[in-house]
């Protein structure tokens, strides 16, 4: 594709605002370090991954020209960039603060693809459709943030309505109130979250985003329970056998959780493919391939593989609780947490197996000649 040096221009200049917007999210990331805000924390890491796989591409399309492609940020991005340095126009604790900057970062990128996208830059139609897919997940991205620091900002005002009405309140009126709202880890099953009725907003981009995010975890639940049979029938100890073929009863009430939420938001169960979910399973299988049958080795990597399952189902499903409080689906934060909580000890049980001895028994295997 023979690309002209203003074309080349335009491209330079997009990568420097994507790399802009990778570390913009990143340091939200950081600023978020206090709250264990899972749920933001999982959206501006999928953020940042969607701006760094965009640089990635526009690079391709660089170098296929024999130019080279931009490196750095750019001033164009500096609107995303100015709160990484202002540490002191709000603290970390202040999650509007951040959604804010972020806000007017995601208008710096959106603005900055629109003006490439001008007929007066003379794109050829093949760059013009690779821009055009990468704006509509931009444009996504800044609906979402948007629409997230506008629910941040609406709840705050209703918050200080209700303590302005009868100030006399030395007690928190409800969870809300709390510094703790956004947190996913620690629930206690006397938490009042967990007896509030779901009143769900269900016409906004977060709920957009939150069933999305179900549909790829109900694709990944499917996707394990024909994976664990394999891993179960593959691993050399009992225990370990038996802690693949536990998981898998529980993996497919998993399975049943999933689809009772949808039912729940009135939806029928549908999935998308989980690419993370994808790429563990296959390395799985190839763990199973290059290891030889019964050996202590072969448990060492079907854990490792085991446990990467674990990590990024625990990741999900403490992002998804938190969403589903945000959203008032209170009853199905209760059985999403309940599937967290089982990842969690299946997580920990793979633990003491390879501490008890597998990771032992491997080490003393001697190498084949």
């Amino acid at each position: 594709m023979e690309i002209s040096e203003k074309s080349i221009e335009v491209i330079n200049d997009l990568i420097e605002i994507n790399n802009d917007r990778v570390k913009g999210f990143e340091k939200a990331v950081s600023e978020l370090q206090e709250q264990n805000n899972t749920a933001l924390n999982f959206l501006f890491n999928k953020l940042a991954g969607e701006s760094r796989d965009n640089a990635i591409e526009l690079s391709s399309l660089v170098q296929q020209s024999g130019y080279e492609p931009a490196d750095g940020t750019s001033a164009s991005g500096t609107l995303h960039r100015a709160w990484i340095d202002i540490k002191n126009t709000f603290t970390g604790s202040d999650l509007e603060a951040i959604l804010n900057e972020c806000e007017r970062g995601e208008d710096a990128i959106k603005s900055a693809y629109r003006t490439a996208l001008d007929p007066e830059n003379g794109l050829s139609p093949d760059i013009v459709q690779v821009l055009q897919t990468q704006q509509m997940s931009i444009n996504e991205g800044h609906d979402l943030i948007k629409s997230l620091r506008d629910q941040i900002a609406s709840f705050d005002d209703e918050e200080n309505d209700i303590v302005d009405e009868d100030s006399s309140y030395d007690e928190p009126l409800n969870e809300y109130d709390s510094e703790d709202e956004y947190e996913t880890e620690g629930f206690d099953e006397e938490e009042a979250w967990q007896d509030e009725p779901s009143t769900g907003t269900g016409n906004s981009k977060l709920m957009e985003f939150f069933v999305n995010e179900l549909k790829d975890l109900l694709w990944a639940e499917k996707e394990l329970v024909d994976t664990l049979p394999d891993m179960a029938e593959a691993a050399t100890t009992v225990e370990l056998k038996n802690a693949f073929n536990n998981h898998l009863a529980e993996t497919e009430n998993h399975v049943t959780r999933l689809e009772q939420i949808f039912s729940i938001l009135g939806l029928e169960p549908d999935t998308t493919k989980c690419d993370a979910m994808a790429g563990i399973v296959d390395e799985g299988d190839e763990i199973i391939s290059d290891t030889e049958e019964g050996t202590a080795q072969r448990d060492v990597g079907l854990i490792f593989a085991g446990q990467k399952a674990e990590h990024y189902e625990i990741a999900s499903y403490g992002g998804m609780v938190s969403l589903a409080k945000t959203l008032g689906y209170y009853d199905v934060a209760e059985i999403l947490n309940e599937t967290l909580e089982e990842e969690k000890t299946a997580d920990a049980l793979l633990t003491e197996i390879a501490e008890n001895h597998v990771n032992y028994d491997a080490s003393t295997e001697p190498l084949e000649d």
